[in-house]
């Protein structure tokens, strides 16, 4: 007994489970369905805007000075001035897109949805049978067959309309018999078959994105009726709180004027502030929460409401029709939020505030007209709610819908035209996707007619005149866009709008509202605290960009600006204060921010790789990564200058082709081979480029630290760098340089015995050269010694050293014409001691070689 009584609730709350079982799995099935559409409805609630409108990223370069390299002979120290380039990051509003997912789901829905409600249809009597094929005749309508076949008839309806209906008149009269997953299912066939010839006959562009727009008329009709079905389900709940916790004998009418009092006087403010009455504030309860808690209750009210009006069998066929109009509904409101048609939105939340109140007041008296006296009792109403003795339910039904009627019409019927503008709007996006940006236009317009100040048509306007450069009515819709429903994406377009016309201040007073409105939006500080930049305000700009990272969601991104304003604007001491280092991510602005700091601080950085896209095509942020690390001498640059190359040949790439030519030299110097990365730089620093004072410079100072006086004295000279060739001129620096090369040799090879490897650090130095000549000789590589030679030479013209090598080795391989070559360069370059000793060494070697070749002959 006691085993009855716990179970005995728990079959009433799943009242499905004596069901048999086919139609208590498509219950369930259906339930199920309507909980994903649910959810997704949420999701897309969730994103809001973002559904068709998402966040770009302006990134900006910007330029610090930086030092490339320092080294000392022993007693004079030099540094090597270069740049590096950072990033800031701005947020840019993307034009209107159409939201092609939210669109098919909508759509399956809704065919879902038709199909179950044409199945529960096709089971009920005559009267209720011929209703629904009337309903399905009007909805077919609305999907405007013929635009979508651009016919002149209404064939393809008549046609499609004898097919669904046909089938349901055999259901209803041949096929009684059949089960209501069967009925679900041949209906759900028909439609793909329908779906299929309709995708592959139309005449039209996205066949699929027209008949959900057309059909989304016949949606909110359904939506409307399903609202009010249910409007009354919370007060029908709090009868039954009430009733059920009744003891027999106990009066219970003050409870339930307590409790019905309270949620109508909510459901009143709730109405007040959605009709804009009154801006309390108060009541923070969507209406569409009331939404989703009566249709939950309304699965459980509705199966009392068929149980006891003996209206239609709700087993049978009462579930499908309420889970049908229930998906359906709910399927129009996530199309809503997934299209962001705030027309839509607002006009189902008005209606559904309306039906609320109305049929909450209507229910509140229905119970008190009928059930006062068993309510002072303390019996238990809920279980005979919907069997009156004295007014039926349908009766303050009507009474409600009258007062419904009598709201909107106080509103001057706003609701309706909002309704209409809505329409217009699913109208234009079909257009903006088939890119009839005219026709789109015009209904983006006639949208605006009936609702002037709805944020979806005039952004998209403002992006249709975005896209023509029509700066004025850029600015002017997005001025109404804000105007009754403001949004970070519409000051944001705003704000860059008015720039676009000159209009700083005013772009600046848009972004200071657009703050206010939206104090811990990232977006809109972050775009704030660059217009205080411009303005050279530099203190509203740190504590903006503290701002933003405080509240980002994109905090990468903040960081990395936050980096960047102290790049630009703090001394070292500062720099080296912040934990900027230590702070490594994968955003690649970040990272190349942080590289300039570490190439600024001159600090070793950890090598992370750099992924080149397939296209090959740079963006700033790359561009920048990939130019600031590969002038970092302490790290490991894992792009090799080969694959710098043939980013910069790609096409797209030509306004990076200078920098990158210095990326390649300065990854050649430091990393690969310093004589290519020398001759490199030399080319580009006899081009008339931007920078070709910088690039001077810093060749001069490849070819002083590599021993090159004469070179380096010429290139300095060209940059301008008087100072630095003043002094060394003074200083007899050609004599200190050959001892530094002297010691440099020495210890070289102390650290590595391999010549090879010493070379690659001073490939230019003669005492080495000549070392690593004579040991190609001994090991017959004749022609590798005077390649060795012959390419120091090509930047060491002016070094008689390498001038005595290459004599020698010119004659070793038989090449006489370029060792009398050499002899004439020693000649100018040796004093006519030196010379005539040289020519001693030479003319020996000569006639050995001479005699040698007699003895082979």
């Amino acid at each position: 007994m006691a085993f009855r009584l716990i179970i005995s609730p728990v079959n009433k709350l799943f009242f499905w489970q004596d069901w048999h079982k086919s139609e208590k799995n498509t219950f369930l099935s259906l339930l199920a369905f309507l909980l994903i559409i649910t959810l997704l409805s949420g999701y897309f609630w969730f994103r809001g805007l973002e559904n068709v409108i998402h966040w770009d990223i302006l990134s900006e370069l910007d330029e610090i000075p930086t030092v490339l390299d320092k080294f000392s002979d022993g007693q004079l120290s030099f540094s090597i001035n270069s740049n590096a380039y950072i990033v800031k990051e701005k947020f840019l509003a993307s034009a209107m897109n159409v939201n092609f997912l939210g669109n098919n789901i909508f759509l399956f829905s809704l065919i879902l949805g038709l199909c179950v409600l044409l199945a529960a249809f096709s089971k009920l009597s005559r009267y209720w049978f011929l209703g629904g094929m009337t309903a399905l005749a009007g909805i077919l309508i609305t999907f405007r067959f013929e635009n979508i076949f651009q016919s002149t008839n209404q064939l393809h309806f008549f046609v499609i309309f004898l097919l669904f209906a046909g089938l349901a008149f055999y259901f209803n009269t041949y096929a009684n018999h059949l089960n209501m997953p069967k009925r679900i299912g041949f209906f759900i066939l028909l439609a793909i078959l329908t779906s299929i010839f309709i995708n592959f006959s139309s005449k039209i562009i996205e066949p699929a994105l027209a008949v959900g727009s057309y059909g989304l008329l016949s949606a909110i009709a359904i939506t409307a009726i399903f609202i009010f079905l249910i409007s009354h389900e919370i007060m029908a709940g709090l009868v039954w709180v009430v009733s059920k916790s009744a003891m027999k004998g106990n009066n219970i009418i003050n409870q339930f004027l307590i409790v019905s009092t309270i949620y109508l006087a909510n459901i009143l403010l709730i109405y007040l502030e959605k009709s804009q009455i009154i801006d309390w504030n108060l009541v923070p309860i969507s209406p569409f929460f009331l939404y989703l808690i009566s249709m939950i209750l309304g699965i459980w009210g509705f199966s009392k409401y068929s149980e006891q009006s003996n209206i239609f069998n709700y087993k049978t066929a009462g579930n499908a029709i309420y889970l049908g109009l229930a998906i359906i509904s709910m399927a129009t409101i996530g199309y809503a939020f997934a299209t962001a048609n705030d027309s839509l939105i607002e006009a189902i939340e008005d209606l559904i505030a309306m039906a609320h109140l109305c049929l909450g007041l209507a229910f509140f008296i229905f119970t008190l007209a009928n059930f006062i006296q068993p309510l002072r009792q303390g019996l238990v109403v809920h279980r005979v709610l919907y069997k009156p003795k004295f007014l039926e339910f349908s009766l303050f039904r009507i009474a409600g819908l009258i007062g419904i009627f009598a709201l909107i019409s106080f509103k001057n019927f706003f609701p309706y035209k909002q309704t209409i503008s809505a329409y217009n709007n699913a109208m234009a996006d079909y257009y903006y996707a088939c890119n009839d940006l005219k026709t789109a236009e015009a209904y983006y317009k006639e949208a605006t007619h009936t609702d002037l100040y709805n944020h979806k048509s005039n952004y998209a306007l403002a992006s249709l005149a975005m896209k023509v450069g029509d700066k004025a009515n850029t600015g002017f819709f997005l001025k109404n866009a804000i105007y009754r429903k403001p949004s970070p994406q519409a000051y944001i377009g705003l704000s860059r709008a008015l720039q676009d016309n000159d209009m700083f201040f005013d772009a600046l007073f848009t972004m200071q509202e657009g703050m206010k409105k939206y104090p811990q939006n990232q977006e809109i500080l972050t775009n704030l605290a660059f217009l205080y930049e411009k303005s050279k305000v530099l203190d509203s700009t740190l504590f903006y960009l503290d701002l933003a990272k405080k509240h980002c969601d994109n905090c990468d991104l903040a960081e990395s600006n936050l980096l960047y304003f102290h790049l630009k604007n703090s001394d070292e001491k500062t720099l080296k204060s912040k934990s900027f280092l230590e702070k490594p991510n994968e955003n690649i602005s970040s990272r190349a921010n942080r590289t300039a700091l570490q190439n600024f601080l001159t600090v070793k950085y950890e090598s992370a790789n750099i992924e080149i896209p397939k296209d090959s095509m740079l963006n700033v942020s790359l561009f920048a990564l990939i130019y600031n690390q590969a002038q970092n001498k302490t790290g490991e640059f894992l792009l090799a200058e080969n694959t710098i190359r043939k980013v910069q040949q790609k096409a797209g790439n030509e306004d990076f082709m200078n920098d990158l030519t210095f990326a390649r030299a300065c990854q050649n110097y430091y990393h690969e081979n310093k004589i290519e990365g020398i001759k490199q730089l030399s080319i580009l620093a006899n081009d008339s480029t931007q920078k070709r004072q910088m690039y001077r410079q810093t060749v001069g100072m490849w070819f002083l630290q590599n021993g090159v006086y004469e070179k380096a004295i010429e290139y300095l000279t060209k940059a301008g760098d008087k100072s630095s060739v003043e002094l060394l001129q003074k200083q007899n620096y050609a004599q200190v340089i050959r001892d530094f090369q002297e010691n440099q040799a020495t210890e070289l090879l102390k650290i590595d015995s391999k010549i090879e490897n010493s070379l690659k650090k001073a490939p230019l130095n003669p005492i080495l050269i000549k070392k690593a000549v004579d040991d190609f000789n001994k090991n017959k590589k004749e022609k590798q010694a005077y390649d060795l030679a012959f390419e120091a030479l090509q930047l060491h013209d002016k070094s008689a050293d390498l001038w005595k090598i290459y004599t020698l080795q010119s004659l070793k391989i038989g090449m006489n014409n370029y060792a009398d070559d050499g002899l004439l360069n020693l000649q100018i370059l040796l004093s006519p001691t030196d010379y005539q000793a040289f020519l001693s060494t030479y003319q020996a070697q000569k006639a050995l070689m001479e005699k040698n070749m007699k003895g082979f002959e």
